[in-house]
């Protein structure tokens, strides 16, 4: 059996995946499958995966309707042989050494995941692949350090490519079909899982951006999932007593859910959509109690209750007033404005 397998979910990326599946084949370590997942795609990614399979025997290939990207790796993920798992994006690619970079300083380490930065741009540059030297770090994992990454920016912590993950821990939180966004919500109960990281500083997954993807066009309801997979991590670092990271993660949702909000009915016009989010954020921070902060309230309300927030500044400032200089100046204040309002 392998000691690795890739697993490559492919849809409609015909002008990238040779790229991706040659630089997955020419890894330096080649003890390893590489499972490619045709999702329905429409274009010609189907023959090319067939392509594959009958030129090199470590190449198999999964067709099926399609089902959306977790539903494929989890379809891959039952036919997997591998001990470790990697994920790979069929328009992405990879370093020449990532898998054996990643596979030893987990082994080293003794750690359960591994992981790398990833590099994002539209073209690849002229220097990626060049020779890397292998150095690591291995980190326990605890609040402290995970508050550490998520301060840091280190965006490939939550997400699922850049990574090498031993197998029982993938399979301690599947994928939740259906949903984009479906890696962050996993990646969180992965890492907790693992107790030890092992992080490359290198490099080694190259990560294509497009600007005209879903998350970036107009309007799409899997836009909305980014909302759904926050909430499950809050849900989820509440639960384990991470509140300072859940903390972070809130504030990505007061955002995100204030921006779709205004962008519902401003831009999408679509009342429906907003009255929905309003709907989630009352049940997460109200039933379920998980607290917000004063910046996160503000903001939540003056995206949500415009004619509310107008009340809100005044009654604000006179709590403030009240609460630093006590009640005789909040008395003043009051007088001075009575006053102007008299016309003395």
């Amino acid at each position: 059996m392998p000691e690795i397998s890739v697993i490559v979910p492919v849809y409609n990326a015909e002008p990238f995946l040779r790229c991706c599946v040659d630089s997955i084949l020419n890894q330096t370590f080649s003890d390893l499958e590489v499972i490619l997942v045709d999702d329905g795609s429409p274009d010609g990614c189907g023959a090319i995966c067939d392509e594959y399979a009958l030129r090199d025997s470590r190449v198999r290939v999964i067709h099926q309707d399609n089902q959306g990207q977790a539903a494929a790796r989890n379809h891959a993920l039952t036919q997997s042989e591998g001990t470790w798992i990697c994920f790979v994006d069929s328009d992405d690619l990879i370093h020449p050494q990532t898998v054996e970079l990643l596979y030893h300083a987990a082994v080293d380490s003794g750690a359960d995941i591994s992981m790398c930065p990833m590099l994002e741009a539209e073209q690849l540059p002229s220097d990626f692949l060049q020779p890397r030297d292998g150095t690591y770090q291995a980190v326990r994992v605890n609040e402290t350090m995970l508050v550490q990454m998520f301060d840091a920016g280190d965006y490939p912590s939550w997400v699922a490519c850049a990574k090498l993950i031993r197998r029982e821990i993938v399979d301690t939180h599947l994928f939740c079909p259906g949903r984009v966004y479906e890696d962050n919500e996993a990646v969180c109960h992965w890492v907790c899982a693992a107790k030890t990281l092992a992080r490359v500083p290198d490099e080694l997954y190259f990560y294509r951006t497009n600007p005209n993807s879903t998350t970036q066009s107009g309007y799409s309801p899997r836009r909305m999932d980014y909302l759904w997979a926050l909430e499950q991590i809050i849900r989820f670092y509440t639960e384990i007593g991470y509140f300072q990271l859940r903390q972070r993660f809130c504030d990505l949702y007061a955002e995100a859910a204030a921006g779709f909000y205004f962008r519902a009915l401003s831009d999408w016009d679509r009342p429906d959509i907003a009255r929905q989010i309003k709907k989630t954020v009352r049940k997460l921070f109200g039933k379920e109690k998980i607290p917000l902060t004063k910046p996160q309230f503000e903001l939540l309300l003056d995206a949500m209750h415009p004619k509310l927030i107008r009340l809100y500044w005044p009654l604000e400032g006179a709590v403030r007033t009240l609460r630093e200089k006590g009640l005789g100046e909040m008395l003043r204040k009051a007088a001075e404005q009575l006053g102007k309002g008299d016309g003395t």
